[in-house]
């Protein structure tokens, strides 16, 4: 029960949401980008509707990383022993798991010089990206830690008004005046993922005071989530990308600086859920241990996807494909979990996962 008392457990919470969120953006045609099908104009709302609300995932957890490392006292010396070295040797052993699935699952040949090329170019599968831009963040923590703690709350706002301005409302207005395509110039992804994201979890989590979590708030915060949300679905109707167009980083959704305020609304909410409540020692414990094994289950969810579409296809004769979809991102999770819970109990693996 230590294990509880040390983590916050609405921390935990938002981990799990956004492994579950994770997990549904990787089912592509099976659930996250149905809208690019023939489908009723309704339907085609809700699935764009949860493929914006799904896009906090990877931000949630730079968000929680910067609350919970930015305020720690650390060597540079610690923080590569501690944390890069863990992060490099992950991607490492994993990338190595991943590539012996392919030879074994997908019929992929076995090189050397392939798994070489792939694994320094990131793509030896398409979600290990984000261990790439991680371990960039970590590279980068002690530059965002000195430059957070010596931030006044006033500056905290001005950087996010400015991105939401710069990334959020020129791109908007250029998207609508101009010919309806998306405008990269106004994009800069490595400045949201490694520093915009940590710098607004430590904001939130460390300067917000307590009173500032409120009922009010969390409606506020609702209403401009709903408004966001309506925002991206709009501005994907009116873009309407063909499926033949889809890539790998653009499934047609209508995505800018404004997905910041989704982020953060569900930070917000969640923490002010858990805020000034007692968490039944069952269901803390369950949070935590669950929490705690998401990295594990990021790590494998593909593998395990893959292994597990029967349970997709059963569900999806049942109950549609939208509803299958999510279930089986459940599916995965849990089993994940119960994968990544047995691997910690070896001596070594726990401190890697």
């Amino acid at each position: 029960m230590g294990n509880v008392k040390q983590r916050k457990v609405y921390l935990d919470l938002l981990r799990i949401i956004a492994i579950i969120f994770v997990i549904y953006n990787h089912t592509s045609e099976k659930g996250y980008y149905l809208y690019a099908f023939e489908c009723p104009l309704p339907l085609k709302v809700i699935y764009m509707s949860a493929g914006a609300l799904i896009a906090v995932a990877v931000p949630i957890f730079f968000m929680i990383s910067g609350a919970l490392l930015i305020p720690k006292e650390e060597s540079i010396e610690d923080l590569y022993k501690k944390r890069v070295l863990r992060m490099f040797i992950a991607l490492v052993i994993f990338s190595v798991i991943q590539y012996a699935f392919q030879i074994v699952f997908e019929n992929q040949e076995m090189s050397i010089r392939y798994f070489l090329d792939h694994t320094v170019s990131g793509n030896i599968t398409a979600s290990y990206w984000y261990l790439y831009s991680y371990l960039a963040y970590l590279i980068c923590l002690p530059l965002i830690r000195k430059m957070a703690l010596n931030m006044s709350n006033k500056e905290f706002k001005y950087l996010f008004v400015a991105f939401l301005i710069i990334e959020g409302l020129l791109t908007t207005v250029v998207f609508f005046t101009m010919d309806g395509s998306l405008n990269s110039f106004f994009a800069i992804p490595f400045f949201k993922n490694i520093i915009l994201y940590p710098l607004l979890g430590y904001y939130m989590e460390h300067r917000l005071k307590e009173e500032d979590y409120n009922a009010k708030g969390v409606m506020i915060w609702l209403a401009v989530m709903v408004a966001t949300i309506a925002l991206v679905v709009v501005a994907s109707l009116y873009r309407d990308l063909p499926y033949e167009e889809f890539t790998d980083w653009d499934k047609g959704l209508y995505t800018t600086g404004f997905s910041m305020l989704l982020v953060a609304g569900v930070f917000y909410i969640v923490k002010t859920i858990f805020k000034g409540r007692k968490v039944p020692k069952p269901a803390a414990l369950i949070i935590t241990t669950l929490g705690g094994t998401v990295f594990g289950v990021y790590l494998i969810e593909n593998m395990i996807r893959a292994l597990t579409t029967s349970v997709y296809g059963a569900l999806q004769s049942v109950c549609g494909s939208y509803i299958a979809a999510w279930i089986w991102c459940l599916f995965v999770f849990l089993v994940g979990a119960v994968i990544t819970f047995i691997l910690k109990l070896i001596p070594g693996v726990k401190k890697l996962l």
